[in-house]
């Protein structure tokens, strides 16, 4: 499956906008030349993937209390050090 609109609009709307853990604006400003950037990223609290981190059987990987939204700068992290960012702390 994939994340649905109405579930992406739930995660953007509860979230500000913003990283969920560092809090930076998700949204860069536009400029005389180009629109504005869009620099979030929809990231799976628990992995589908096997080998993914803190991964686990879920019936749907793609519903709101699996997703959270981050910038890059706070997604590999919790991605690459899944010991420390585990599903309780990222909830």
């Amino acid at each position: 499956m994939a994340i649905s609109d109405r579930t992406r609009k739930i995660l953007w709307a509860r979230a500000a906008g913003r990283c969920s853990k560092c809090r930076i604006s998700l949204v860069t400003e536009g400029t005389d030349t180009d629109d504005p950037s869009v620099i979030g990223e929809e990231a799976h609290i628990i992995s589908e993937a096997p080998s993914g981190p803190r991964h686990a059987y879920l019936p749907d990987y793609d519903v709101y209390d699996n997703l959270i939204l981050l910038c890059g700068n706070d997604h590999k992290p919790a991605d690459d050090q899944w010991r420390h960012y585990a599903v309780e702390k990222l909830r």
